[in-house]
């Protein structure tokens, strides 16, 4: 999937959204509303407070989500 895709997706708001990440552990978003954000994944818990910083924040081995976006499957 391209990052534009899981950024729509993400800001959706219908739901809850898991991602499988090859090798790695999933990705939890609850997409609270335009400025919140909530992602766990591994051990981190972290709350944005807009879009891009969810996809820009390099927490997965020093890439961000728009990074690793085309290795992500919907789950």
């Amino acid at each position: 999937m391209t990052k534009e895709e899981l950024q729509d997706v993400i800001l959706s708001f219908t739901n809850d959204v898991l991602l499988d990440y090859p090798e790695h552990d999933t990705i939890f978003i609850n997409p609270f509303h335009i400025h919140k954000f909530l992602l766990s994944y591994e051990d981190i818990e972290k709350v944005y407070d807009s879009i891009g910083a969810l996809m820009t924040d390099k927490i997965y081995n020093g890439k961000s989500l728009s990074e690793i976006a085309p290795l992500l499957t919907l789950l």
